[in-house]
């Protein structure tokens, strides 16, 4: 359990660093300590479990408080981003919400009205009464909710009965041990980089930074900082830099998650910020299952595994080399499936494998390319396409943030393609039109739009919802 090993290091290294949070540091001795105040507060406020406690904060130093001492006493705890995310857990053991005196939220009192459920909002720490763990006692998970990108979060709940060896995994995968640094930026608890980074860090006794000042992507360079996992869109913050704002680290691993990279950001990060620049696909329900060092453009597409993972038929059947199916990944060891949910538990996990939705390929020496999801395929004059390769493909020669294809039907009920590009302003036509005449040549009438932001989530992940109800008007 995440909050005894805390302590733990307490005991055995109790000036080494376990948390920076905005500047200001937190050694293993005093988060335990902080942890240990907010113990005596909720075991007095009868915050006892079992059942959910959802944290509604944005505060992330609170928020790893008393997440961490509300599991202690044997809670489970779940993060919301908004009061509106509070009305869509749907948990039937929710037994409190807790908040911080010191945030506003608009809406959250009538947001715990509407469920039924009481609210607490922590005015001050001070002056509690410090309380140790219990030995032999039973602590909760904390439940982590799914990108979302087809318009529903999944949750997916993290027992400590796994956790431990879990995080091992990813720690393995990072190449994480007890002097690492890691730059967390300024992800929440609620998604699997924002929870899964700091634990695997704390479990190897290192220390986690935490960004969440406005330019929350210059605290990877924070001095000793020695690794980080970061999404497309702050990576392209950090390039949008101008030169000398940072320093290049030598020694940085970088790793970028959530979302395809362009081959010139990749040249410009490794030119800018560090050469150890690795690609990494995972899911929340199965952590990382592969690790790349970006080295050659090659390593761009084609990925090296870190798990147990197979690509099948629709019979379940592993395909031959070089013939694309549904990418399946083993979950020995952590989640086998989604909480409350048995419909979606039965069509996500079988035989003790998770399948991501992605669709992808192997070649001769065991690499995998992925090839677009099954969800997202679409259907244009008969044909039946994966986007994703093609959405690629788009980005780099039209050198934009994001180019995302879908399909509707059109008033006289046929099946339209529709492009929408993430740009500020159109960009010239006799370019565009050479670019779509050789990546959709094939596909007649494709429907251009233009916008400033494409909808995402937290992570940076494209809501494929959302851009469809922009192209066609319907949103």
């Amino acid at each position: 359990m995440i909050t005894r090993t805390i302590f733990d290091f307490a005991a055995r290294q109790p000036d080494k660093t376990a948390l920076v949070h905005d500047g200001k540091i937190f050694s293993y001795e005093a988060f335990a300590t902080r942890i240990a105040t907010a113990r005596g507060f909720f075991a007095r406020m009868g915050c006892v479990g079992p059942g959910v406690a959802a944290l509604a904060l944005t505060n992330l130093l609170d928020f790893w408080t008393f997440s961490l001492a509300l599991r202690s006493l044997g809670l489970t705890t779940v993060a919301v981003p908004s009061p509106q995310g509070l009305g869509e857990l749907g948990l039937p053991d929710l037994r409190l919400v807790v908040a911080s005196a010191a945030e506003s939220w608009p809406g959250l009192i009538e947001a715990c009205e509407a469920i039924g459920v009481g609210l607490l909002s922590v005015a001050s720490l001070d002056g509690e009464a410090p309380l140790g763990l219990d030995p032999g006692a039973t602590h909760g998970g904390h439940i982590l909710q799914t990108s979302g990108t087809t318009g529903a979060h999944k949750k997916v709940l993290i027992d400590p009965s796994f956790e431990e060896g879990f995080m091992r995994h990813r720690r393995q995968v990072a190449g994480i041990g007890q002097d690492a640094v890691v730059a967390c930026f300024s992800f929440g608890g609620w998604n699997g980089a924002g929870y899964k980074s700091p634990v695997s860090t704390w479990f190897a006794g290192g220390t986690v930074t935490i960004d969440q000042g406005p330019k929350t992507h210059l605290s990877l360079f924070e001095p000793g900082v020695t690794h980080a996992t970061i999404i497309p869109g702050l990576l392209a913050a950090m390039l949008a830099e101008p030169e000398g704002a940072f320093p290049r680290r030598e020694s940085l691993r970088l790793t970028v998650t959530s979302g395809t990279v362009t081959q010139d950001q990749i040249d410009q990060t490794k030119a800018r910020i560090t050469p150890l620049f690795f690609n990494r696909i995972g899911a929340t329900e199965v952590g990382s299952f592969a690790s790349t060092p970006l080295n050659t453009p090659d390593d761009h597409r084609w990925h090296q595994l870190a798990s147990d993972v197979q690509i099948v038929d629709e019979h379940d059947q592993p395909v031959a080399i070089g013939e694309t199916g549904r990418v399946r990944v083993s979950t020995a060891g952590g989640p086998t499936g989604y909480l409350h949910d048995p419909e979606t538990t039965r069509a996500f996990f079988k035989d003790g494998y998770f399948y991501p939705g992605d669709l992808a390929v192997f070649r001769a020496d065991g690499r995998m390319a992925l090839q677009g999801r099954v969800t997202g395929v679409i259907n244009v004059a008969g044909q039946k396409i994966s986007p994703e390769p093609i959405e690629d493909a788009l980005r780099q020669a039209l050198g934009v943030t994001g180019a995302c294809l879908v399909s509707a039907q059109n008033a006289a009920g046929e099946e339209a393609l529709h492009l929408v590009i993430e740009t500020p302003a159109p960009l010239d036509l006799a370019m565009l039109t050479a670019v779509l005449q050789r990546e959709l040549g094939g596909f007649p009438g494709v429907h251009v739009h233009y916008s400033p932001a494409l909808p995402r989530n937290d992570m940076g992940k494209m809501l494929r919802q959302a851009i469809t109800a922009l192209a066609t008007g319907t949103g």
